[in-house]
C-alpha cells in the first residue's frame, strides 16, 4: 500500500477516542489485545494479509483503549494522593516537576508529591498536584522540594454545553489534585536541586537567559522575546496578545512546529552552506543526509531551552520524524511522514490527540501539504522570468502556504476560540518573516552567546527593535473593526462535512485540471492490497469510470447542507414556540439565559469571581452562548454590581451586539462596574433603568414583571453597604401562559418581607434561590408566599460561604420543593410551553417532564 501509516493512525485515533467517550475497563479490552495478538501466530491468519492488516488495525484500536485510560481511569494504590482530597489542610512534600508559571498575581506549580504530615505521622503518598500560589513569587524553580500547608481539592468544570473540559485537562497531565496556598508562610524550599542534575544545569541556564532579558530589553519587547526563546508567555500584556489574536497571528507566540520548523529550515541551510564551501566535504558525504543529521542538534537544544513544554516536545518530535525520513531516503512522500509524526506521538502520549496545538498543528502541515500544491498550480509557468518576477512569485506561494493553513485550521480555530481574523494573510506575510526569520534566529544566536554579556546583550537590543516594529504593524492591522470577528461553535457533523467538502474540491480540480492537459494525475487502478478487500477494490474501479460526476454530485450535496443549515440555524429561534431559562454553571456566582418565544434572548448577570485573573464572561459565559448558536443578546439584565454577578458582563456586551441594558441604576466603586458602564458609552447601547413601577413588559408572549427595588436608586452614591446592594437588586417574575419564574437576584429576609408587605403576586412554580442559598434569605414566609415547586441554587463546589445553607435547604424540604443545585447537577435548563415544565440538568443528563393543572 502506498501509504501504510494512515489506516494504521487512524486506528490508534479512533481507539482513543473511543475509550475517551466510553469507560471500557481495562480488563475485557487487554484480553481483546492479547486475543488479537495471538491470531496473528496462527497460519491460517498468518497466511493472508487482509487477516494480518485487520489484526493490526484491531490490536491499534484496543491498545488507544487502554493508553488512554492509563489517563483517565488510572490505577489508585494505598499511597495516592488523591485518598486524601476534600480534608482539612495537610502538610504535603514534593518535587517542584515542571518550570513554574508566574503569573501576574500568582504563581502556578506542579509537584510531584513524596508524603505529607498529619500530626506527627508520616504517610508516604504518590502523584502529581497542581499548587496556585498567591503573589507573583520569582523564587521557585524546577527541582525544589518544596513542603506546603494546603487543603486539597479534586478539580471541578463549569458544567455547561460547550464548556471547557479543565478537569480532564488536568488528567491528561496525570494532575489529579489542586490546592491554593494565599499565605507566603504556608510554603516553604526545603531543598534546591533535587531534581534530574543536567535539567537542574538546563534549567540555571534559563535563569541566565531570564535574567540577561529583564535586564536589557524593554517592556513589553522582552517579554515577547521570552515567549519565543524560553516558551514564557504569562508576562505578555493582555493588550499586546489581543492585538495578536485579532490579527490572526497569536500562533507566533507559543512554540509550535512553525518555531522548530524554522530553526530546522535555517540549519539546514547553513550547515549545507558549509559543506558547500569544501570540495572534499561535497565528493565525500551526502549533502542532504549529513545536513538533516547535524540539524537535530539545535532541534533538540532548542527543545530544551524552550522548557520542555508537551507542545514544545511535540512538535520537536514531528521535525525529527522528517529529518528520520530525509536520512532514511523516504523525504518524498510527506503526508507519510506526517502520519509517522503524530502516530508516534499517540503512542507515547495519547492524551496529545485533544490538545489544541496538537490538532492545529499537524492540521496546518497537512493542509499545506495537501492544498498548496494545488494553488501552485494554477500560477502560469514561464520561462526566462527575471528577478522581480521570481520575487512575486515567492510571496504569492509564501501566501498560498498560509492561506492552506488557514482553510485547514478554520473549523478549529471556530470550535475552540469562536473567533477568526480576516486579515490573518496579510498579517502572516508581514510577521512571520520579521518574527520567524530575524528574531528567532537572534534569539538562538542570544542563546549561543549568553555567556558573553555584551554579545547577548547587543543581540537582545536588535530583536527587541524588531519586535516593536513586528508591535506596531500588529497594533496597526488589528485597529481595523473589521480586522476579525466572533463566530458560533460549529458542530461535530459540520467540521466533518467542511473537511470533506475541500478533499473533494481538491479531488475535482485534479480531475478537470488532468482532463484539461490530456494527462490523468490520478492514482492507477485501484488494486486489492491487505487493507483493502475485494469489495472495496470493485468500489474504487467503480469511482474510477464516474469520479468526475461523482465528485460534483458530493460536492454540491455538501454545499446544499451548509445552506440548509444556515437556514435552519436562522429560523429556528425565530420560530421557538416555548420558553426556555438556562441556569449557567459560573460556579459561585450568577447567571441565567432566558430564551423567549420568538427568538428573543435575555442575559441575567454574568457571574464574576472577586479573583479577577479569570473572566467568567470570556470563558465560561460566552462560550455557552455560541455553543447555542448566540451572536446577539436582546437584553442584558444587571440585578447589582457585586462582582459575582457583573464579573462577566463587560466581555459580553463588548464581544455580543446587545440590543439594550436594564439594571437598577446603581453603581460602584467595582472596576467590573466602571468598565461596563464605560462599554455601554463607547458602543451606544440604549440602558434602561428599571424599578417596581416599570410599566410590565411583554416579549414572545411572555409577561416581564419587575418587584424590586422599591425606587430606582440611580445617583444615590457608590459607598452602599453590601445589603443595601443586595436588597434594592433587580428582582424579575416571567410569566409564560401558567407558568412562573421567579428571579430574586440577592436580596434578604428584610427585602423578602417588603415584597410580600407590597402584594405583589409572587407566586411562581421555578424560583431561584435569593442569594444563592444564604441562611439571611428564603424565608419560611416568603416560601410560602412563592410556593415553588423547583428552585435552583446557583452556587459553587465547596465555596467558602457554606452555600446553600443547612437551614435553608431544611426549609425547602419542609415546603416540599424540589431542589436543584448547579454546583451538582450542572446547568440546569427549564423549558415550558406555558402548561408544562420540563427540567434537563447538564451533569447529570436527568430530564422530567411535569404537567400543572391549569
Amino acid at each position: 500500500m502506498r501509504r501504510p501509516v494512515i489506516p494504521l493512525l487512524t486506528a490508534l485515533i479512533l481507539g482513543i477516542t473511543v475509550g475517551s467517550l466510553v469507560n471500557i475497563p481495562d480488563i475485557p479490552a487487554l484480553a481483546a489485545l492479547l486475543a488479537t495478538i495471538a491470531a496473528l501466530l496462527f497460519p491460517v491468519v498468518a497466511g493472508r494479509k487482509g487477516s494480518i492488516a485487520f489484526c493490526l488495525l484491531i490490536s491499534l484500536f484496543l491498545l488507544g483503549i487502554l493508553n488512554i485510560n492509563l489517563y483517565l481511569h488510572p490505577y489508585c494504590g494505598r499511597d495516592d494522593i488523591t485518598l486524601h482530597a476534600g480534608k482539612d489542610k495537610l502538610t504535603v512534600e514534593g518535587l517542584v516537576c515542571n518550570p513554574p508559571r508566574v503569573l501576574r498575581n500568582k504563581t502556578s506549580l506542579v509537584v510531584n508529591s513524596t508524603r505529607i504530615i498529619r500530626d506527627e505521622n508520616v504517610i508516604p503518598v504518590h502523584g502529581k498536584i497542581f499548587l496556585s500560589v498567591k503573589d507573583n513569587n520569582r523564587l521557585f524553580k524546577y527541582g525544589n522540594y518544596i513542603r506546603a500547608k494546603v487543603k486539597f481539592k479534586e478539580p471541578h468544570n463549569f458544567n455547561n454545553p460547550g464548556g471547557f473540559d479543565y478537569k480532564r485537562y488536568l488528567l491528561y497531565r496525570g494532575i489529579r489534585l489542586r490546592g491554593y496556598i494565599s499565605s507566603p508562610s504556608d510554603i516553604v524550599i526545603m531543598r534546591e536541586s533535587a531534581g534530574d542534575y543536567f535539567r537542574t544545569r538546563i534549567e540555571r541556564y534559563r535563569s541566565h537567559l531570564r535574567e540577561l532579558i529583564l535586564e536589557n530589553a524593554p517592556f513589553p519587547e522582552g517579554s515577547i522575546l521570552r515567549a519565543l526563546v524560553l516558551g514564557e508567555k504569562e508576562g505578555i500584556p493582555e493588550d499586546i496578545i489581543e492585538g495578536f489574536n485579532r490579527a490572526g497571528v497569536s500562533h507566533i507566540l507559543a512554540i509550535s512546529g512553525l518555531h522548530v520548523g524554522i530553526i530546522a529550515f535555517i540549519s539546514l541551510i547553513i550547515i549545507r552552506t558549509i559543506m558547500k564551501s569544501s570540495e572534499y566535504l561535497l565528493l565525500r558525504f551526502n549533502i542532504f543526509k549529513v545536513s538533516a543529521l547535524f540539524a537535530v542538534i539545535p532541534i533538540i537544544s532548542y527543545a530544551f531551552i524552550a522548557g520542555l513544554r508537551i507542545s514544545t516536545i511535540r512538535a520537536t518530535i514531528m521535525i525529527l520524524c522528517f529529518l528520520i525520513a530525509l536520512l532514511a531516503g523516504r523525504g518524498r512522500d510527506l503526508l507519510n511522514i506526517l502520519a509517522f509524526a503524530a502516530f508516534a506521538i499517540l503512542i507515547i502520549s495519547p492524551a496529545s490527540l485533544f490538545d489544541i496545538s496538537f490538532q492545529l498543528s499537524f492540521m496546518a502541515v497537512a493542509s499545506i501539504i495537501l492544498i498548496t500544491p494545488t494553488l501552485g498550480s494554477m500560477i502560469p509557468r514561464r520561462t526566462g522570468d527575471g528577478i522581480l518576477r521570481k520575487g512575486i512569485i515567492s510571496i504569492i506561494l509564501f501566501m498560498m502556504v498560509s492561506l492552506s493553513a488557514m482553510i485547514g485550521t478554520y473549523p478549529l480555530i471556530a470550535l475552540y476560540f469562536n473567533r477568526v481574523s480576516s486579515i490573518a494573510l496579510l498579517s502572516n506575510l508581514f510577521i512571520i518573516p520579521i518574527i520567524g526569520f530575524i528574531v528567532l534566529p537572534l534569539g538562538i544566536l542570544f542563546i549561543i552567546t549568553a555567556p558573553f554579556a555584551p554579545i547577548a546583550t547587543a543581540l537582545i537590543q536588535i530583536a527587541s527593535f524588531f519586535i516593536r516594529i513586528s508591535v506596531s504593524i500588529i497594533d496597526f492591522l488589528s485597529s481595523f473593526s473589521f480586522s476579525n470577528f466572533h463566530v458560533t461553535t460549529p458542530t461535530v457533523p459540520e467540521i466533518i462535512l467542511y473537511y470533506l467538502l475541500i478533499i473533494t474540491a481538491l479531488k475535482l480540480l485534479d480531475v478537470w485540471r488532468s482532463k484539461e492537459g490530456g494527462t490523468d494525475h490520478t492514482p492507477g487502478a485501484v488494486t486489492e492490497s491487505c487493507f483493502f478487500p475485494v469489495a472495496a477494490t470493485h468500489l474504487g474501479k467503480l469511482y474510477r469510470a464516474n469520479r468526475s460526476r461523482v465528485l460534483a454530485l458530493f460536492l454540491g450535496s455538501i454545499l446544499l447542507f451548509f445552506t440548509v443549515d444556515a437556514f435552519y440555524t436562522n429560523i429556528k429561534a425565530a420560530r421557538q414556540k416555548y420558553l426556555e431559562v438556562t441556569f449557567i454553571d459560573v460556579g459561585q456566582g450568577s447567571s441565567t439565559l432566558i430564551k423567549f418565544p420568538g427568538g428573543v434572548t435575555m442575559l441575567v448577570d454574568g457571574g464574576g469571581f472577586y479573583d479577577r485573573s479569570f473572566d467568567l464572561g470570556k470563558y465560561v459565559v460566552a462560550p455557552y452562548l455560541w455553543h447555542e448558536k448566540i451572536k446577539k443578546v436582546d437584553v442584558m439584565v444587571l440585578t447589582h454590581p457585586d462582582q459575582d454577578h457583573i464579573g462577566g458582563l463587560p466581555y459580553i456586551a463588548d464581544n455580543f451586539k446587545v440590543g439594550e441594558v436594564w439594571s437598577n441604576g446603581c453603581e460602584s466603586k467595582n472596576e467590573s462596574c466602571r468598565k461596563l458602564k464605560k462599554i455601554i458609552m463607547g458602543k451606544a447601547i440604549h440602558h434602561r433603568i428599571v424599578d417596581k413601577d416599570t410599566e410590565e413588559q411583554t416579549i414572545g408572549g411572555a409577561s416581564i414583571r419587575i418587584l424590586n427595588p422599591a425606587k430606582s436608586v440611580s445617583g444615590r452614591g457608590l459607598h452602599f453597604p453590601d445589603s443595601d446592594y443586595n436588597n434594592n437588586g433587580v428582582v424579575m417574575k416571567i410569566t409564560f401562559g401558567n407558568m412562573s419564574i421567579l428571579l430574586p437576584a440577592d436580596i434578604s429576609e428584610s427585602a423578602e418581607a417588603e415584597l410580600i408587605a407590597s402584594g405583589s403576586d409572587l407566586k411562581a412554580d421555578i424560583l431561584m434561590a435569593p442569594h444563592h442559598g444564604a441562611r439571611s434569605s428564603s424565608s419560611t414566609p416568603f416560601l410560602k408566599a412563592v410556593r415553588p415547586e423547583i428552585v435552583i441554587v446557583s452556587c459553587g463546589p465547596g465555596n467558602v460561604f457554606g452555600f446553600p445553607h443547612s437551614d435553608v435547604l431544611d426549609r425547602y424540604r419542609k415546603a416540599g420543593t424540589r431542589v436543584l443545585r448547579i454546583d451538582k447537577c450542572g446547568a440546569v435548563t427549564i423549558q415550558t410551553d406555558g402548561e408544562k415544565i420540563e427540567t434537563e440538568n447538564y451533569k447529570s443528563t436527568e430530564s422530567s417532564i411535569r404537567k400543572w393543572d391549569s
